[in-house]
């Protein structure tokens, strides 16, 4: 058994990781940049690791640890959480301690390194020579960082986590650690006060806010199963202690202001107190014990003292417990933030060196690239070639239904085949034809079989972790099974699942009506895929009536006219997209990017860039489209004038040509317009099978990092589950070693307000003892 009265927190252990082929790894899979540019850059970091795996207690251990946690902090400023690196870590906390816990989480990392930095602290104070005045001084300083990383990682680096911490560092533990660290801290300045004989109503003050940091530790401790019950009878016996010298001193008080009835009382209370706390005492360690001892003897001799005195010289009237005024507790430290934890750049720029990866492009500014190529190329597609092509669409339509152009091209070409018919018949056979067709649509099916393949194993492996998670809880019971359930902890990974099966089957749907379209022209595909020849042979022929009719001639020749505006305007349509699509394909902006993070970077080099500080340069960006977008509002007008005008040409020339109609022009007719129209059907599907084949190359990247955080998850979970079952395990031994052992006395509440990180109202050990300037 320890033979110190105080306690100090050990260390949390971790094993020997390579950093450098996974980060080395990450960077080329992720970034632009060559790893080969950060080779010195992921050795160092390799190195500080190194320094801090299992570090020795003395204060060079501490520089290290903090030397790491500020490259830590700065890497989170660069790198994304997830940085494909599985840090492994083990509690050294309550009773499962040989399980590990590991997370690809760079915060994870980081609140290892800042917990063990607190545990240094702490490991440093324990060891002071508490004996003399700087030795007290020291260890005072000690436990208020310690106290203060706790405070820390509790309020500012657990909430960056992307998981649940493991339960020696949840919000209740670290409570647990910084109200100790400040327990102690007072105490240290309750011993001072002692050894420099301050007054006794000050000491008094002094011990009752030790025993409320103590009873603020043991009411934390009761909302974690990571404290071992050592500590727990530790805290309590601490609690009762300080609340009995705190009565003890306020009684010396008394009595050296003549208030021997009141002094009476307070000596009552500090021995009901003290047999509170000797309740525990074989449980402590022997030093707390001995202490307890000595005071329990000096509050006996005191009592017999006071009490015969006060029977026969003063006769003073002793008040109940409950009466007597409450002693007004006198915090005089803090949980102090090192500085080099709360602003570790101005301490990188002291001491620590320069930032590691300082030339690497931020994640977000990548993802950022990455967001406006996405906006970009949305822009493009639904307010600018997706509407032209809905246009040339509608032209189509409207032509079609007029017959157009089959009935003028079965009047000039009663023989043969048309010019412009021609040249769709060998744009087609150019382009693959109904073999390309077919090639596309498989081409498209297998991706979609794919990226389904990785969605449904993803659904699968969340579906089954849900399922064990409630067998569990089922098993031992909602109040044993202390963790989130599935679906809370993985809520992002859940509404992701939701989200991507939606998109996987309306993608499924859009495929469906494509094959329908295809299935729906097959035949004509076909025979625009033959040469021109079967092609002559496959159309009726009809008579040539344009020489009988001058009117009929004349009446072709204007609706000929304004079908060469029509095949003028799909042109220059075509070219137009074509040309929109090739900006687009040009518009880089990783430059701009890259000068708008460098600003970000000069204004808050730590803080985390994120990918909406990039909204106002995308806005300005995306103005270069604003002409184009203008281009397609014209030419709805222009077409709207154009209908009008083929539609009087075409019923002009439809009365005409009805008086000479033969039926193997009628025959004629409808051939060459099923070809036309075939031919606009072919350029429609075959744009979009490139969209889907786009659409399933691109869907797999999100699919497939949505694969890889639901696997990290799955596995973060089956260790915890793992790790709490051992718990459970632990604490099913506790209860039954427990049956020897006096039950624990149950803490009452103080209703205290939790420390703050800074007042500067406390009291700094370099100053000295100043209790006579306190109010």
């Amino acid at each position: 058994m320890s033979t110190s009265n105080f306690l100090a927190i050990p260390l949390r252990r971790t094993d020997h990781i390579g950093l450098t082929p996974a980060i080395s790894a990450y960077i080329e899979q992720s970034y632009d940049q060559h790893p080969g540019m950060f080779k010195n850059d992921i050795a160092e970091l390799e190195r500080l690791r190194n320094n801090v795996v299992n570090p020795e207690i003395r204060a060079s251990s501490a520089t290290n640890l903090t030397r790491y946690f500020i490259q830590l902090t700065f890497l989170s400023s660069k790198f994304p959480a997830d940085i494909k690196v599985n840090f492994v870590w083990y509690g050294t906390l309550g009773y499962a301690t040989s399980a590990s816990v590991s997370h690809n989480d760079l915060q994870f990392e980081r609140a290892n390194i800042l917990y063990n930095l607190g545990a240094v602290h702490s490991q440093l104070g324990f060891e002071e020579n508490r004996s003399t005045g700087d030795g007290l001084k020291r260890a005072c300083q000690a436990f208020q960082l310690a106290a203060g990383c706790f405070a820390y990682l509790k309020q500012n680096v657990n909430p960056e986590m992307h998981m649940n911490p493991p339960d020696d560092m949840s919000a209740a533990t670290l409570d647990v650690l910084m109200y100790l660290m400040l327990a102690q801290a007072q105490e240290c300045f309750w011993q001072k006060a002692v050894l420099d004989n301050i007054k006794n109503s000050l000491v008094a003050r002094l011990a009752h806010q030790v025993s409320d940091y103590y009873a603020q530790a043991l009411n934390s401790a009761m909302r974690t199963a990571a404290i071992k019950s050592e500590w727990i009878h530790h805290f309590t016996c601490k609690k009762y202690h300080f609340e009995a010298a705190a009565q003890y001193r306020a009684a010396s008080d008394c009595l050296s202001s003549g208030k021997y009835g009141e002094e009476l009382a307070r000596l009552k209370a500090a021995q009901d107190a003290c047999a509170q706390a000797l309740a525990d005492a074989k449980y402590v360690a022997k030093a707390v014990a001995d202490d307890l001892n000595g005071l329990q003897a000096k509050l006996k001799s005191d009592y017999a003292r006071a009490e015969k005195d006060n029977d026969m010289i003063y006769l003073a009237p002793v008040p109940a417990t409950s009466a007597l005024p409450a002693i007004k507790a006198a915090s005089t430290v803090e949980a102090l933030v090192p500085r080099e934890v709360e602003k570790p750049m101005d301490a990188l720029q002291e001491k620590y060196g320069p930032p590691l990866f300082a030339k690497l492009v931020p994640f977000a500014a990548h993802q950022a690239a990455s967001i406006y190529v996405d906006r970009r190329d949305t822009l493009v597609l639904k307010l600018i070639t997706a509407k032209m092509d809905a246009l040339t669409s509608q032209l189509h339509d409207f032509l079609t239904r007029l017959g157009l152009p089959g009935s003028l091209q079965a009047l000039e070409r009663p023989v043969g085949l048309p010019p412009s018919l021609a040249a769709h018949v060998e744009e087609i056979r150019a382009s693959g034809g109904y073999g390309a067709l077919q090639a596309a649509i498989e081409d498209v099916r297998n991706l979609s079989a794919v990226d389904s393949a990785i969605y449904s194993a993803v659904a699968d492996i969340l579906h089954s972790e849900r399922k064990e998670d409630d067998e569990l809880r089922a098993r031992h019971g909602t109040n044993n099974w202390r963790r989130a359930p599935s679906v809370e902890a993985g809520g992002e990974l859940y509404k992701q699942l939701d989200k991507f099966g939606g998109i996987i089957r309306a993608a499924a749907e859009s495929d469906e009506v494509v094959r329908g379209k295809f299935r729906e022209s097959e035949s004509t595909f076909r025979v625009l895929s033959r040469d021109l020849r079967e092609i002559e042979d496959f159309l009726p022929k009809s008579a040539d009536v344009s020489r009988i009719d001058p009117e009929l001639e004349l009446r072709s020749s204007e609706l000929r006219q304004k079908m060469n505006e029509v095949s003028k305007i799909e042109y220059r349509r075509r070219k137009f997209i074509e040309d929109v699509k090739e900006k687009a394909k040009n518009d880089d902006v990783s430059e701009l990017v890259l000068q708008e993070t460098a600003r970000l970077e000069r204004l808050d080099p730590l803080g985390k860039i994120e990918a909406t500080q990039f909204e106002k340069l995308f806005t300005e960006r995306l103005k270069m489209y604003d002409d184009d977008k203008k281009r397609v509002e014209d030419e709805a007008d222009m077409q709207t004038g154009l209908l009008t005008d083929i539609e009087l040409a075409n019923m002009d020339f439809t009365a005409s040509l009805s008086k000479s109609r033969g039926q193997t022009m009628s025959d004629r007719e409808r051939a060459l317009q099923t070809l036309e129209l075939g031919y606009f059907k072919y350029q429609e599907l075959m744009s979009n099978l490139e969209e889907g084949r786009k659409f399933y190359n691109d869907f797999s990247r999100p699919l497939t990092q949505f694969q890889d955080e639901s696997n990290d998850f799955v596995y973060g979970r089956h260790v915890e589950a793992r790790e709490l079952e051992g718990d459970i395990a632990a604490q099913f031994d506790r209860m039954t070693l427990g049956r020897t052992e006096s039950p624990l006395p149950a803490p009452r509440a103080q209703g205290l307000p939790p420390p703050v990180l800074s007042n500067n109202n406390v009291w700094n050990p370099s100053h000295g003892i100043q209790f006579g300037r306190r109010t």
